[in-house]
């Protein structure tokens, strides 16, 4: 079973081998002015190795996503709050928008392909990249900055991305939207959903995982679904998941908890889903159904 640390140690590796982008890759796509606000002209380029300098409570989720660089950039207007630009190349559409999806606080104001806006802060995705503008206090006059920012660097960024191919998996019905994350790494899950100490799921960077949340009835379900990159790696999850929380369930694959809600499991391939706090035990297995039956027609 890895450990946290080995997992982090791989992550830097990844990004290690995958490089990061050019400076002057970023720097084009970014204006020198907007509604008045002016580039004060420096730059600053942080990598996985280096980020902590500029970050650091969210350091590791950046990184837990594999992201390759950021540019930081910042706009001064005089007698107006400071506007920041963090611009982050993600390396792919999967990670732009799973770190886009770890945390939404705002409404969707239709800049880029996913996006959030709350008091002077602006978060969005589009291609490989993920975006968040700040004002250093929110005005009448910075949210005007703050979008318009936004909407110039979406539209200067020329490729549009897809959203991971794991949420095509999603059952719709009594889907909470604003709910679903994408993940790759136990610490990411973690600050959503707490599984274990360890790594149960024998996460990787290329595990593609999604958490949702289903409104059934008055009952909030939770139903993750993991992609792994080989069946080899979700039989060793199966088992180290099924034999720490399934227990004398495993081999029916579900369990009534001390909740006295049913959790249940089951692996296709190299897909594992599993569905907790269900009601029923027919909820339980009917959402695993779908979810089947939907992966099996993509």
């Amino acid at each position: 079973m890895k450990s946290w640390l080995l997992l982090t140690g791989e992550i830097l590796m990844a990004a290690s081998v995958w490089g990061s982008a050019q400076p002057s890759d970023l720097c084009s796509l970014l204006p020198t002015e907007v509604h008045g606000w002016r580039w004060d002209g420096k730059d600053e380029i942080y990598d996985p190795q280096t980020v902590f300098r500029y970050i650091d409570g969210m350091g590791e989720v950046y990184r837990a996503y594999n992201f390759r660089s950021v540019l930081v950039r910042r706009y001064d207007k005089p007698d107006q709050p400071r506007l920041t630009v963090d611009f982050f190349d993600m390396g792919s559409w999967e990670d732009a928008f799973g770190v886009f999806s770890f945390e939404r606080e705002g409404n969707d104001v239709g800049i880029g392909q996913d996006s959030d806006y709350a008091v002077g802060m602006l978060r969005f995705w589009k291609g490989r990249y993920f975006i968040v503008v700040t004002a250093e206090r929110e005005t009448s006059e910075t949210k005007e900055a703050v979008l318009a920012l936004g909407k110039a660097i979406a539209a200067a960024i020329p490729e549009e991305g897809r959203r991971p191919e794991v949420l095509g998996f999603l059952p719709q019905k009594g889907l909470l939207s604003q709910s679903v994350l994408f993940f790759r790494h136990p610490t990411i899950l973690s600050r959503h959903f707490f599984l274990a100490q360890k790594d149960i799921l024998n996460l990787s960077p290329k595990a593609e995982g999604v958490l949702a949340t289903y409104q059934l009835d008055k009952a909030k379900v939770r139903l993750m679904v993991v992609r792994y990159p080989t069946e080899k790696y979700a039989v060793k999850a199966w088992d180290t998941f099924s034999r720490s929380y399934l227990r004398e369930g495993r081999s029916k694959g579900i369990v009534r908890t001390e909740n006295k809600n049913w959790t249940a499991a089951q692996r296709w391939g190299r897909i594992l889903t599993i569905v907790f706090d269900a009601p029923t035990q027919k909820q339980a297995l009917d959402l695993l159904a779908e979810v089947k039956k939907r992966a099996s027609s993509s």
